[in-house]
């Protein structure tokens, strides 16, 4: 167990009368609004205090969660505890009053639940999940949001479709979440076979020596390569086997709607990429992504540019964008 994680359960066993246990361990929803029908008001609510109480009875205990294969799908369940794996977490407070959201393709979501996520760096410990929940209120995925959710979610929605541009920021939280749990599978699962995949790879060179003065410093360059969807992928599998941590944040997000395609979606946005062997990689990252078939959403593009280039900020219109690519060719 890693030495941090094991300091904040020390911590908390050391600290834990019985009313900070008590906290830890009734974590429980009450729904305020969104849903009428009483029997699945209540089957959401007990289902979701049922997963956080078990996440922090596993903190205080120091072991998994154990989930109920009841209230919980198979897919969830093996996707939390991919995240689990990398950070245990819980919730500390004990009554979490929020709005049940439905869902555009069937099924509900609970966002803003805070969490502490112990294997975090410092000072970015206190997270948010979101829980999405089927039809019938059995939890079916668990992910991290993205800060700007519902300013987005408000932005252009008189000349959008509402319900397909929620199942974008659903799938972008999604996609985020999948390098947090280090899931090259699912990340596979959403590139187009032909997709075209553009990463950075930083170049650093020492200074000449007679630099003295400048001793302290490196020159840094950029190499760009196109990948295709086996590559990208295989490179991506190596980097989730040599690292414990990973977590990438998104922010500064933009959402774009095609012009002459309205079911294929430009997003750019800052992706900042901290791990255990790398800390603070921040670039920005576009990604077409095309719902012609809704039930499967694909990304046909995924590009990669540093946040500053040449000594320089790079400027968000030499950012690439939705318009420069061709769609015909996919």
């Amino acid at each position: 167990m890693k030495r941090k994680t094991l300091f904040y359960l020390i911590a908390l066993l050391l600290c834990s009368n019985q009313a900070l246990k008590a906290q830890l361990e009734t974590s429980k929803l009450l729904i305020t609004d969104g849903i009428r029908n009483e029997n699945l008001k209540r089957t959401i609510e007990k289902n979701v205090s049922d997963f956080l109480y078990a996440c922090n009875s596993a903190v205080i205990n120091g072991k998994k969660p154990n989930l109920d294969k009841k209230a919980t799908t198979e897919d969830a369940r093996k996707r939390f505890l991919s995240i689990w794996d990398m950070s245990p977490l819980a919730c500390s407070v004990s009554t979490l009053e929020r709005k049940c959201l439905t869902r555009p393709s069937a099924g509900y979501q609970i966002r803003d639940i805070p969490v502490t996520m112990y294997e975090a760096p410092e000072g970015e410990e206190n997270q948010e999940i979101v829980i999405t929940l089927t039809a019938d209120g059995r939890i079916d995925d668990i992910y991290i949001p993205i800060t700007q959710y519902a300013d987005l979610l408000s932005a252009n929605e008189e000349t959008e479709d509402i319900s397909l541009r929620i199942m974008v920021l659903d799938f972008v939280e999604n996609f985020r979440t999948a390098y947090n749990r280090k899931d090259a599978n699912f990340i596979e699962s959403v590139f187009s076979n032909n997709a075209v995949i553009i990463v950075g790879k930083e170049i650093r060179q020492k200074p000449n020596s007679d630099n003295a003065m400048r001793s302290s410093m490196s020159s840094a360059q950029f190499e760009y390569q196109v990948k295709n969807k086996t590559q990208y992928i295989s490179a991506l599998r190596n980097v989730f086997k040599n690292n414990k941590y990973i977590n990438v944040d998104f922010s500064e997000i933009m959402v774009l709607q095609h012009e002459s395609y309205p079911q294929v979606y430009g997003v750019t946005l800052k992706q900042v990429w901290d791990s255990s062997l790398l800390n603070n990689d921040i670039g920005y990252v576009f990604l077409l992504i095309d719902y012609r078939d809704v039930d499967k959403p694909l990304i046909h593009v995924r590009t990669w540019q540093p946040e500053k280039y040449d000594g320089r900020q790079l400027n968000r219109d030499e950012v690439f964008q939705i318009g420069d690519f061709n769609l015909n060719r996919f």
